[in-house]
């Protein structure tokens, strides 16, 4: 982490360093959430209040329920991010070993699994997630599982590639020759070669999984009300985009920086790890 860091310092590379700032302030906010405010005014209706602009009492404002829109959107950071760090850790943890899997042994199970793999793929990611949580049900369990599981595809053709290169290499045949057996071999000599990638990989995954929540939440198949979810207050609010605009802003510009911040970070990252794009520049 540190030489990443002194690499964007050293190149002055700004975007990226403001969107790692970005990217730990959104995490420390949503860990924080409770220390920040209180779950009762992100929730608690308050109708006398409602569409107030942004104020000293309330800094940006309130919504059609007259809830806290400051709270709202730092509780919603909390719900977006526990949804998308499980729903990577469930996709890495099935893509990986399936790519691992395929990529070591080969064979025609391993041919007939990424061909259902590469079927998966034929369809567009919300839509797969959406087949997946009519299976699962809606709610925060549905949508982790759902996003999870529509991406697995994605990370099992991408882990297969280098498991196919690494398997040739030389430390690999050698520990092979000493004895070592499949399980050693894939756990402890090739996965850990691959931890770049996974690091890059999850760093990307990351704002996908926030995007995809947020758009399931959108259309009603996300956590149930009152929970505060950045999707779902778009679309609560967006009947009053016109006369109370703040309603719509305040959720929506937060998840475009947000998705933003980890979308230029994982580009950073991958420029780091990628010994071509180093030696370029």
């Amino acid at each position: 982490m540190t030489g990443f860091l002194e690499r964007l310092w050293a190149t002055r590379n700004l975007a990226a360093l403001l969107a790692l700032a970005i990217v730990v302030a959104f995490i420390a906010v949503a860990i924080a959430a409770p220390l920040v405010t209180s779950w009762e005014s992100a929730t608690r209706v308050v109708l006398r209040r409602a569409l107030q602009t942004p104020s000293a009492a309330h800094v940006l404002g309130t919504d059609e329920l007259g809830r806290d829109l400051l709270s709202r959107v730092v509780w919603g950071a909390r719900v977006s991010l526990l949804v998308a760090v499980l729903a990577v850790a469930i996709s890495l943890a099935i893509g990986v070993a399936i790519g691992a899997l395929c990529g070591y042994f080969g064979g025609r199970i391993a041919e007939a699994t990424m061909r259902a793999m590469d079927f998966m793929l034929a369809f567009p990611r919300i839509l797969l997630a959406i087949i997946f949580i009519t299976v699962f049900g809606p709610g925060m369990v549905g949508l982790t599982l759902a996003i999870g599981i529509s991406t697995v595809p994605i990370d099992a053709r991408l882990f297969r590639a280098p498991v196919l290169s690494l398997r040739q290499r030389e430390f690999v045949l050698a520990a092979r020759a000493l004895g070592a057996g499949h399980a050693r071999l894939i756990g402890r000599e090739i996965l850990p070669n691959t931890a770049s990638l996974m690091i890059v990989q999850g760093t990307i995954s990351l704002a996908e999984a926030i995007l995809i929540a947020s758009g399931l939440s959108f259309l009603g198949l996300g956590p149930e009300p009152p929970t505060p979810e950045w999707g779902a207050m778009i679309a609560a609010s967006r009947a009053h985009i016109l006369t109370a605009p703040h309603v719509v802003l305040a959720p929506g510009l937060a998840l475009f920086v947000v998705i933003l911040a980890f979308n230029v970070l994982g580009d950073a990252l991958r420029d780091y790890v990628d010994p071509r794009v180093r030696s370029a520049r």
